[in-house]
């Protein structure tokens, strides 16, 4: 597995340092197909649904979902279901982080 990522400017990727996707051995999706968790182009609302719940289902008995969970939202990971959480979610959950006032 590679390191990290982080999209740079000009869309480069750094790696991040002091950063392991180790976790990423132990996850209950390497053995499925990677079009369960990163849908197609153009693909239905209906479609969409379907196959986001059989990730999140893969997700939910995953012993690494935490650590996929907090990768998804550190980087951020804008295409995918990480850690149980679907784009829409973490987008909606980052807007939600920006819209709160600082404690």
């Amino acid at each position: 597995m590679p390191n990290q990522r982080r999209v740079g400017r000009g869309g480069r990727h750094p790696v991040l340092r002091g950063s392991s996707w180790t976790w990423q051995e132990h996850a209950a999706c390497r053995s499925e197909p990677a079009d369960i968790f990163f849908g197609p182009e153009g693909e239905k609302p209906a479609e969409r649904n379907e196959r986001e719940q059989r990730a999140v289902e893969i997700c939910a008995r995953c012993p690494v979902r935490q650590q996929c969970q907090g990768h998804a939202v550190r980087l951020p990971e804008t295409y995918g279901v990480w850690g149980g959480t679907t784009e829409a979610g973490r987008q909606t959950s980052r807007r939600g982080r920006l819209a709160s006032p600082a404690a």
